[in-house]
């Protein structure tokens, strides 16, 4: 029995042969192409940055009465990591600003543009001076009430922008809102369940 096929195939003029076999080789080149820019792509797709709340403090905030939290300072540490491995981040001017509630209690800028090598960590270290809350704010008697009870609700925000760098590119400017919500104890320190909890961040 003839094999069709076969015969097909040595009927095919040279030319054709040829250009099936050119037409081959390109797909599988094309095919190759693909899978090498895939890989690429894993390794160098930029991973968002963490930041972890390791420290927060206002001495003497048990102690305030005529003149409420103005003047005291407002202490805080947080950590960030680039969990990135090819990856570094520039930051731009870090700004942070800590609430009780929708009330401002203190901001300013806490850090000067610096560049995050792959894989690592920095330390975002801050002192601000607290302006609020003082008696005569609505929120007063509720924030001093929760002073006693040793317990006030509080929220960390820092605000920057971020670019991401490689060898290759650079990315755009991103602006980055982080939250740390936590609680402080009644001597004006960092409950300790809160210490290294991760913060959430807004791209």
């Amino acid at each position: 029995m003839r094999n069709y096929g076969q015969s097909l195939y040595n009927r095919q003029s040279p030319v054709a042969r040829c250009a099936n076999f050119v037409c081959a080789v390109l797909l599988t080149l094309v095919l190759i192409a693909g899978v090498i820019l895939f890989v690429l792509w894993l390794s160098l797709r930029p991973h968002r940055p963490r930041f972890y709340l390791a420290d927060f403090s206002i001495p003497n905030v048990n102690r305030q009465s005529g003149s409420g939290l103005a003047n005291l300072p407002v202490r805080f540490t947080v950590n960030e990591h680039n969990p990135n491995q090819k990856i570094g981040m520039y930051y731009d001017e870090v700004v942070a600003s800590v609430f009780y509630g929708d009330q401002l209690v203190a901001t300013g800028s806490v850090m000067h543009p610096f560049y995050q090598v792959p894989k690592g960590d920095t330390p975002v270290q801050g002192t601000l001076t607290a302006k609020a809350p003082v008696p005569s704010d609505p929120s007063w008697g509720r924030f001093a009430g929760e002073v006693s009870a040793g317990s006030v609700g509080m929220r960390l925000e820092l605000s920057s922008k971020l670019q991401f760098q490689a060898k290759m590119w650079d990315s755009k400017n991103h602006h980055i809102k982080v939250e740390c919500d936590f609680t402080m104890q009644g001597d004006g320190t960092l409950r300790k369940q809160d210490k290294d909890s991760q913060c959430t961040l807004y791209f």
